[in-house]
């Protein structure tokens, strides 16, 4: 080796473990893309049971229809209706006061005043009856969504600060007043031959209301309420699109689609431990009131919506994480994704003659196209659902991936088909 291949190598080498070193530099600089996309990933996972919760509250409780849907099957609940049926009838019974009124019918005649107990429990037991029957009828079901459009208004006026209307909020308990049913089962027992039920004088307010909730949380709700709601509508799609431009903003996009689906996963899970602290919370604050049978019936139902909405979240992240895993630059996703597109292509290779084939060409040309239709009609489906569920997002997620393996087989045959074309003309330009 001469001295100037030798003055050459060393130059070489010089280079070289420059060129190293900055590379090294550049790997050590601080990324700001980078890190501004974790931070934003981070914020919206925080942000996310929060936002959901106030998304349901905001339309379970301010839309009267939906709330009055959400409530309706309640009435068909039996712990509910013997909540119900227990404040009307002791109201009732207190009021009437058979005892006496039937000891003053039979007090002018001694030998019949010792009938007066029993009649008196008779009377008692009618009255018992005539409730649980107009509690098990179509009138109550319909009474009781009619109360209920008109608690909701006042629930919503109770958490504004008003305390006006069939649900109000009196010494820190929520309370339903059944004033309405107590006319009902009195226009009954007349029906039935109670003439003197007519002049039941109406229950004082602390014998005809439920208690719904007693808990000074109450008015922690209502501060929480004045704040929350300006942005309980409109939090979740900021969230959404935090989580969004995450994934764009990222250099390592799949990477961060992963996140952004533990994110979720750990979001669903988080609301699934609230709602069942919640619940422990609903059944101490009932534990003294006529509810405290039918929490669980009303707690249910109350938050059915939520519930869906954690489990539609649980499984969207589920759906990332698949989708992050399989486009990164694993070795077993890398492999995954080399054996699909063999099996593809080589199906699509025995399938390109034919028509088959003249319409694989034209995929091919579009496959970009075709994906991103695909891809877009599957979010345009979830966005137009009137509720988002998991069952609707693993059909769409399914539809939606056996769309885009049709798609990537046509253009499999398209390029099959286009080699197979153009092989003669290379053989002949060859010869020639």
């Amino acid at each position: 080796m001469s001295d100037e291949d030798v003055t050459e190598l060393k130059a070489r080498l010089a280079a070289l473990e420059e060129e190293n070193a900055q590379l090294s530099t550049r790997r050590r600089r601080f990324d700001g893309r980078s890190f501004g996309a974790w931070v934003v990933v981070v914020v919206a996972a925080l942000l996310l049971p929060i936002a959901l919760t106030a998304f349901w509250a905001q339309r379970t409780l301010t839309d009267t229809e939906r709330y009055v849907a959400t409530v309706a099957p309640l009435a068909e609940d039996p712990t509910i209706q013997q909540a119900v049926g227990d404040t009307v009838s002791a109201a009732l019974i207190k009021q009437l006061d058979a005892q006496t009124r039937v000891s003053e019918l039979l007090a002018d005649n001694p030998k019949l005043s010792v009938l007066a107990g029993p009649i008196a429990s008779g009377v008692n037991s009618l009255v018992e009856r005539t409730v649980d029957e107009v509690l098990a009828s179509d009138q109550f079901a319909e009474l009781w969504v009619a109360i209920n459009e008109r608690a909701q208004k006042a629930l919503i006026g109770v958490l504004e600060g008003k305390d006006d209307g069939a649900v109000t909020l009196v010494n820190g308990q929520l309370v339903l007043d059944t004033g309405d049913l107590i006319a009902i089962v009195k226009q009954r027992l007349v029906d039935r031959g109670l003439s003197f039920a007519a002049n039941i004088p109406v229950p004082p307010a602390a014998d005809r209301t439920i208690v719904l909730l007693d808990s000074p949380e109450l008015a922690r709700a209502q501060f929480f309420w004045s704040i929350g709601q300006p942005v309980a509508q409109w939090l979740i799609y900021v969230v959404m699109l935090m989580f969004l431009g995450a994934i764009l903003l990222s250099r390592n996009r799949p990477k961060m689609t992963i996140a952004v689906g533990v994110s979720m996963v750990i979001g669903a899970l988080v609301i699934r431990l609230a709602l069942t602290l919640g619940q422990n919370q609903v059944s101490y604050s009932l534990q003294d009131t006529p509810f405290a049978l039918a929490e669980r019936a009303f707690f249910s139902i109350l938050t059915v919506f939520l519930i869906d909405g954690g489990r539609a979240l649980f499984v969207l992240g589920l759906i990332l994480i698949v989708v992050g895993w399989f486009l990164s630059g694993t070795k077993a996703s890398v492999a995954t994704r080399t054996a699909l597109s063999g099996v593809l292509s080589g199906a699509g290779g025995k399938a390109s003659s034919g028509a088959l084939g003249e319409v694989g060409r034209y995929v091919a040309r579009t496959t970009g196209v075709w994906r991103t239709v695909i891809v877009a009609l599957a979010v345009g489906s979830v966005l137009l659902a009137d509720s988002v569920t998991g069952s609707l997002l693993l059909w769409t997620t399914l539809f939606a991936v056996i769309a885009l393996v049709v798609v990537e087989f046509l253009a499999a045959a398209g390029r099959a088909s286009a080699e197979h074309d153009d092989a003669p003309a290379e053989v002949a330009a060859t010869s020639s």
